[in-house]
Protein backbone atom coordinates (compact mmCIF):
# COMPACT_ATOMS: atom_id res chain seq x y z
CA UNK A 1 0.00 0.00 0.00
CA UNK A 2 0.95 3.72 -0.33
CA UNK A 3 3.12 5.06 2.32
CA UNK A 4 1.39 6.32 4.56
CA UNK A 5 -2.31 4.34 4.32
CA UNK A 6 -3.60 3.30 7.92
CA UNK A 7 -5.54 0.51 9.26
CA UNK A 8 -8.00 0.95 12.06
CA UNK A 9 -8.77 -2.16 13.70
CA UNK A 10 -11.25 -2.70 16.27
CA UNK A 11 -10.76 -5.87 18.93
CA UNK A 12 -13.03 -6.60 21.62
CA UNK A 13 -10.23 -7.37 24.55
CA UNK A 14 -11.91 -7.34 28.13
CA UNK A 15 -8.90 -8.80 29.27
CA UNK A 16 -6.51 -6.43 27.58
CA UNK A 17 -4.62 -8.82 25.83
CA UNK A 18 -4.20 -9.49 22.23
CA UNK A 19 -4.37 -13.38 21.53
CA UNK A 20 -1.98 -15.15 19.50
CA UNK A 21 -4.15 -15.22 15.96
CA UNK A 22 -4.99 -11.78 16.49
CA UNK A 23 -1.59 -10.87 17.05
CA UNK A 24 -0.91 -12.63 13.95
CA UNK A 25 -3.57 -11.12 11.67
CA UNK A 26 -2.46 -7.34 12.49
CA UNK A 27 1.56 -8.75 11.67
CA UNK A 28 0.45 -9.32 8.52
CA UNK A 29 -1.54 -5.89 7.85
CA UNK A 30 1.76 -4.68 9.12
CA UNK A 31 3.54 -6.16 6.40
CA UNK A 32 1.38 -4.85 3.71
CA UNK A 33 2.38 -1.50 4.29
CA UNK A 34 -0.25 0.07 6.98
CA UNK A 35 0.68 1.55 9.56
CA UNK A 36 -1.56 -0.15 12.75
CA UNK A 37 -4.09 1.79 15.13
CA UNK A 38 -5.19 -1.14 17.24
CA UNK A 39 -8.28 0.18 19.71
CA UNK A 40 -9.17 -2.94 22.52
CA UNK A 41 -12.67 -2.24 23.59
CA UNK A 42 -13.96 -3.76 27.37
CA UNK A 43 -10.89 -2.63 28.78
CA UNK A 44 -9.21 -0.03 30.96
CA UNK A 45 -5.80 -1.69 31.16
CA UNK A 46 -3.56 -2.90 28.55
CA UNK A 47 -1.22 -6.04 29.63
CA UNK A 48 2.23 -5.58 29.54
CA UNK A 49 2.66 -8.27 27.12
CA UNK A 50 0.37 -6.60 24.77
CA UNK A 51 1.89 -3.07 25.12
CA UNK A 52 5.61 -4.82 24.54
CA UNK A 53 4.55 -6.41 21.01
CA UNK A 54 3.00 -3.58 19.99
CA UNK A 55 6.00 -1.40 20.90
CA UNK A 56 8.26 -3.96 19.07
CA UNK A 57 6.19 -3.96 15.77
CA UNK A 58 5.42 -0.10 16.08
CA UNK A 59 2.23 -0.70 16.23
CA UNK A 60 -0.40 2.22 18.11
CA UNK A 61 -2.72 0.80 20.97
CA UNK A 62 -4.77 2.14 22.84
CA UNK A 63 -8.37 0.93 25.23
CA UNK A 64 -11.69 2.09 25.60
CA UNK A 65 -15.15 1.32 27.68
CA UNK A 66 -16.90 -1.25 25.03
CA UNK A 67 -19.71 0.82 23.35
CA UNK A 68 -20.86 0.62 19.69
CA UNK A 69 -19.06 -2.03 18.47
CA UNK A 70 -16.40 -1.67 15.97
CA UNK A 71 -17.96 1.09 14.53
CA UNK A 72 -17.36 2.84 17.71
CA UNK A 73 -13.98 1.62 17.94
CA UNK A 74 -13.25 2.93 14.64
CA UNK A 75 -15.18 6.48 15.60
CA UNK A 76 -13.20 6.35 18.40
CA UNK A 77 -9.66 6.46 16.96
CA UNK A 78 -10.98 8.54 14.04
CA UNK A 79 -11.65 11.03 16.43
CA UNK A 80 -7.52 11.31 17.49
CA UNK A 81 -7.29 12.07 13.94
CA UNK A 82 -5.04 8.98 12.99
CA UNK A 83 -6.94 9.36 8.95
CA UNK A 84 -5.50 12.36 8.36
CA UNK A 85 -3.49 13.05 5.08
CA UNK A 86 -3.47 8.84 5.07
CA UNK A 87 -3.83 8.43 1.20
CA UNK A 88 -5.52 4.97 2.03
CA UNK A 89 -7.42 3.90 5.14
CA UNK A 90 -8.38 0.58 6.08
CA UNK A 91 -11.20 -0.97 8.80
CA UNK A 92 -10.67 -4.22 10.31
CA UNK A 93 -11.78 -6.16 13.12
CA UNK A 94 -11.07 -9.28 15.27
CA UNK A 95 -14.10 -11.17 13.89
CA UNK A 96 -12.09 -13.43 11.93
CA UNK A 97 -9.56 -16.19 11.90
CA UNK A 98 -7.30 -15.31 9.52
CA UNK A 99 -5.41 -15.05 7.46
CA UNK A 100 -4.26 -18.48 5.97
CA UNK A 101 -2.59 -17.17 3.28
CA UNK A 102 -0.42 -13.96 2.52
CA UNK A 103 -2.68 -10.47 1.85
CA UNK A 104 -0.31 -8.49 -0.07
CA UNK A 105 -1.09 -10.79 -2.99
CA UNK A 106 -5.07 -10.47 -1.92
CA UNK A 107 -4.34 -6.64 -1.92
CA UNK A 108 -2.83 -6.23 -5.29
CA UNK A 109 -5.61 -8.63 -6.84
CA UNK A 110 -8.21 -5.97 -5.48
CA UNK A 111 -5.73 -2.83 -7.15
CA UNK A 112 -6.13 -1.78 -3.51
CA UNK A 113 -4.30 1.28 -4.27
CA UNK A 114 -6.29 2.99 -6.98
CA UNK A 115 -9.63 1.84 -6.25
CA UNK A 116 -11.74 4.28 -4.14
CA UNK A 117 -13.10 1.69 -1.95
CA UNK A 118 -13.02 -1.88 -1.80
CA UNK A 119 -13.07 -4.94 0.49
CA UNK A 120 -13.07 -8.77 0.39
CA UNK A 121 -16.55 -10.16 0.05
CA UNK A 122 -19.69 -8.24 -1.37
CA UNK A 123 -23.07 -9.99 -0.24
CA UNK A 124 -26.59 -9.49 -1.05
CA UNK A 125 -27.90 -10.16 2.49
CA UNK A 126 -30.60 -7.30 3.42
CA UNK A 127 -29.04 -4.83 0.29
CA UNK A 128 -26.01 -5.15 -1.64
CA UNK A 129 -23.08 -4.08 0.50
CA UNK A 130 -19.48 -4.85 1.20
CA UNK A 131 -19.05 -6.94 4.71
CA UNK A 132 -17.18 -4.21 7.17
CA UNK A 133 -14.98 -6.38 8.98
CA UNK A 134 -12.89 -5.70 5.83
CA UNK A 135 -13.42 -2.81 3.86
CA UNK A 136 -10.90 0.26 2.52
CA UNK A 137 -11.03 3.67 1.31
CA UNK A 138 -9.39 6.49 -0.56
CA UNK A 139 -8.40 9.25 1.72
CA UNK A 140 -10.97 11.48 -0.80
CA UNK A 141 -13.68 8.73 -0.38
CA UNK A 142 -13.38 8.77 3.71
CA UNK A 143 -13.16 12.45 3.74
CA UNK A 144 -16.51 12.64 1.98
CA UNK A 145 -19.55 13.36 3.28
CA UNK A 146 -21.40 10.89 2.71
CA UNK A 147 -18.76 8.29 4.31
CA UNK A 148 -18.56 11.04 7.00
CA UNK A 149 -22.14 11.57 8.27
CA UNK A 150 -22.11 7.44 8.59
CA UNK A 151 -19.04 7.31 10.76
CA UNK A 152 -20.37 10.28 12.81
CA UNK A 153 -23.43 8.62 13.79
CA UNK A 154 -23.83 7.77 17.53
CA UNK A 155 -22.96 4.34 17.84
CA UNK A 156 -22.27 4.02 21.41
CA UNK A 157 -26.60 4.48 21.90
CA UNK A 158 -27.45 1.97 19.09
CA UNK A 159 -28.01 -2.06 19.49
CA UNK A 160 -26.15 -4.04 17.29
CA UNK A 161 -28.84 -4.82 14.91
CA UNK A 162 -29.01 -0.97 14.80
CA UNK A 163 -25.08 -0.41 14.01
CA UNK A 164 -25.64 -3.04 11.31
CA UNK A 165 -28.20 -1.39 10.00
CA UNK A 166 -26.76 2.17 10.12
CA UNK A 167 -22.90 1.32 10.13
CA UNK A 168 -21.95 -2.01 7.59
CA UNK A 169 -25.39 -1.45 5.42
CA UNK A 170 -25.75 2.24 5.44
CA UNK A 171 -21.60 2.73 4.41
CA UNK A 172 -22.55 0.66 1.00
CA UNK A 173 -25.18 2.67 0.51
CA UNK A 174 -23.38 5.78 1.22
CA UNK A 175 -21.38 4.61 -1.63
CA UNK A 176 -23.69 3.46 -3.87
CA UNK A 177 -25.74 6.89 -3.43
CA UNK A 178 -22.37 8.74 -4.83
CA UNK A 179 -21.92 6.44 -7.85
CA UNK A 180 -18.56 4.51 -6.13
CA UNK A 181 -18.37 0.68 -7.24
CA UNK A 182 -18.66 -1.86 -4.57
CA UNK A 183 -15.35 -3.70 -5.44
CA UNK A 184 -14.36 -6.63 -3.73
CA UNK A 185 -12.56 -10.47 -4.83
CA UNK A 186 -15.68 -12.27 -3.56
CA UNK A 187 -19.45 -11.34 -4.03
CA UNK A 188 -22.84 -12.96 -4.53
CA UNK A 189 -24.04 -9.87 -5.15
CA UNK A 190 -24.15 -10.31 -8.99
CA UNK A 191 -25.58 -14.44 -8.41
CA UNK A 192 -28.83 -15.03 -9.87
CA UNK A 193 -29.22 -17.55 -6.77
CA UNK A 194 -28.25 -14.58 -4.42
CA UNK A 195 -31.42 -12.46 -5.52
CA UNK A 196 -33.67 -15.31 -4.96
CA UNK A 197 -32.02 -16.14 -1.78
CA UNK A 198 -29.66 -13.71 -0.01
CA UNK A 199 -27.73 -15.12 2.32
CA UNK A 200 -24.29 -14.27 4.69
CA UNK A 201 -21.63 -15.74 1.94
CA UNK A 202 -19.34 -16.38 4.39
CA UNK A 203 -21.68 -18.85 6.40
CA UNK A 204 -23.93 -20.64 3.45
CA UNK A 205 -20.57 -20.38 1.23
CA UNK A 206 -17.45 -20.78 3.69
CA UNK A 207 -15.82 -23.56 1.62
CA UNK A 208 -16.05 -21.65 -1.33
CA UNK A 209 -14.69 -18.55 0.32
CA UNK A 210 -11.46 -20.85 1.15
CA UNK A 211 -11.01 -22.51 -2.06
CA UNK A 212 -10.98 -19.48 -3.98
CA UNK A 213 -7.87 -18.14 -2.83
CA UNK A 214 -9.41 -14.73 -1.90
CA UNK A 215 -11.44 -15.46 1.20
CA UNK A 216 -8.53 -16.69 3.54
CA UNK A 217 -10.30 -16.33 6.85
CA UNK A 218 -12.81 -17.79 8.52
CA UNK A 219 -15.63 -15.87 10.80
CA UNK A 220 -15.90 -16.77 14.34
CA UNK A 221 -19.36 -16.64 14.50
CA UNK A 222 -19.83 -19.40 12.20
CA UNK A 223 -17.51 -21.71 14.13
CA UNK A 224 -18.44 -20.29 18.02
CA UNK A 225 -21.95 -20.16 17.13
CA UNK A 226 -23.29 -21.72 13.55
CA UNK A 227 -26.95 -19.79 14.07
CA UNK A 228 -27.76 -20.98 11.17
CA UNK A 229 -27.31 -24.86 12.35
CA UNK A 230 -24.58 -25.10 9.16
CA UNK A 231 -23.82 -28.95 8.86
CA UNK A 232 -19.94 -30.19 9.00
CA UNK A 233 -18.80 -27.20 10.07
CA UNK A 234 -15.64 -30.07 11.72
CA UNK A 235 -14.28 -29.79 8.42
CA UNK A 236 -12.67 -25.92 9.08
CA UNK A 237 -9.19 -27.87 9.49
CA UNK A 238 -9.11 -29.49 6.41
CA UNK A 239 -9.33 -26.62 4.23
CA UNK A 240 -6.41 -24.66 5.58
CA UNK A 241 -3.87 -24.60 3.02
CA UNK A 242 -0.87 -26.78 3.22
CA UNK A 243 1.92 -24.82 4.70
CA UNK A 244 0.04 -22.24 6.15
CA UNK A 245 1.92 -19.67 8.66
CA UNK A 246 -1.77 -19.60 10.72
CA UNK A 247 -1.58 -22.37 13.43
CA UNK A 248 -5.03 -23.78 13.51
CA UNK A 249 -4.49 -24.94 17.24
CA UNK A 250 -5.30 -21.21 18.24
CA UNK A 251 -8.94 -21.80 16.69
CA UNK A 252 -9.67 -24.51 18.82
CA UNK A 253 -8.27 -23.07 21.96
CA UNK A 254 -10.47 -20.42 21.26
CA UNK A 255 -13.66 -22.44 21.01
CA UNK A 256 -12.84 -24.57 23.65
CA UNK A 257 -12.81 -21.23 26.27
CA UNK A 258 -15.55 -19.10 24.49
CA UNK A 259 -19.18 -20.28 24.76
CA UNK A 260 -21.37 -19.79 21.74
CA UNK A 261 -23.38 -16.20 22.34
CA UNK A 262 -27.03 -16.02 22.08
CA UNK A 263 -28.42 -14.20 19.05
CA UNK A 264 -31.06 -10.95 20.01
CA UNK A 265 -33.22 -12.93 17.39
CA UNK A 266 -32.12 -16.54 17.13
CA UNK A 267 -32.59 -18.05 13.24
CA UNK A 268 -36.29 -19.46 12.21
CA UNK A 269 -37.08 -22.19 10.85
CA UNK A 270 -37.32 -21.26 7.41
CA UNK A 271 -33.54 -19.78 7.87
CA UNK A 272 -32.16 -22.67 8.61
CA UNK A 273 -33.57 -24.81 5.64
CA UNK A 274 -32.20 -22.18 2.80
CA UNK A 275 -28.38 -21.85 4.88
CA UNK A 276 -29.09 -25.59 4.98
CA UNK A 277 -29.41 -25.82 1.47
CA UNK A 278 -26.96 -23.19 0.56
CA UNK A 279 -24.73 -24.89 2.41
CA UNK A 280 -25.23 -28.47 0.44
CA UNK A 281 -24.37 -26.79 -2.94
CA UNK A 282 -21.82 -25.09 -1.48
CA UNK A 283 -20.10 -28.28 -0.19
CA UNK A 284 -21.13 -30.19 -3.16
CA UNK A 285 -20.69 -28.16 -6.40
CA UNK A 286 -18.87 -25.38 -5.33
CA UNK A 287 -18.93 -22.29 -7.66
CA UNK A 288 -21.49 -23.33 -9.71
CA UNK A 289 -24.12 -20.43 -8.79
CA UNK A 290 -22.72 -17.57 -10.00
CA UNK A 291 -20.33 -15.94 -7.13
CA UNK A 292 -17.56 -13.81 -8.23
CA UNK A 293 -14.19 -15.62 -7.71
Amino acid sequence: MPIGSVCLFATYAPSGNLPDYTRFYIKNLQSCGFILHVILSGCSVITEDTLNFCARYGIHVSCRKNGGLDFGAWHSLAAQGVTKGAPYILLANDSVFGPFTPLQPLLQRLQANSRPAWGLVGSRAVTPHIQSWFIGFSQEVWESAAVQRVMALPFADMSRDEIIWHGELGLSVALTANAIPLHTLWSDIASPLARLFPANPTHAYWRSGLRSGNVPFLKQELLRDNPYHIPKLAGWRTLIPQGSDFNPAWIEEYLAQTPPRQKTLPSNRKGRMVYYALSQLDRYLPFSWGIKK
